[in-house]
């Protein structure tokens, strides 16, 4: 079943989603593997891959309001590729706020 958002910008699936996470986790599990945000991260991508609905959503929105300060907690900067892949995971933010979890 696809997904999709209402307003017009990014479409996104949670496949979509996780797919994008998993980028995301390799990435920094290749990088940064001991540090806080590559768990978070590889815990978060995990709690996904498990939910369904509207858990699904509320999974998502708790990485989106957690994530930024566990990164913030860790004493490394990405590197140009892992900025584009948070990047590309917080796009699908609004998914998390949407009217997704009727249709999932």
């Amino acid at each position: 079943m696809v997904i999709r958002k209402v307003d017009g910008g990014n479409h996104g699936s949670k496949d979509e989603v996780v797919q994008a996470m998993e980028r995301l986790n390799n990435a920094l599990a290749e990088s940064h593997p001991n540090s806080e945000t590559a768990r978070y991260v590889r815990q978060a991508l995990n709690d996904l891959k498990k939910s369904e609905g509207v858990a699904f959503t509320g999974t998502l929105q708790t990485f989106f309001n957690m994530a930024p300060s566990v990164k913030v907690s860790d004493s490394f900067a990405f590197s140009k590729t892992e900025r584009e892949l948070w990047d590309k995971v917080f796009s699908f933010k609004q998914l998390g706020n949407n009217l997704w979890g009727a249709h999932l």
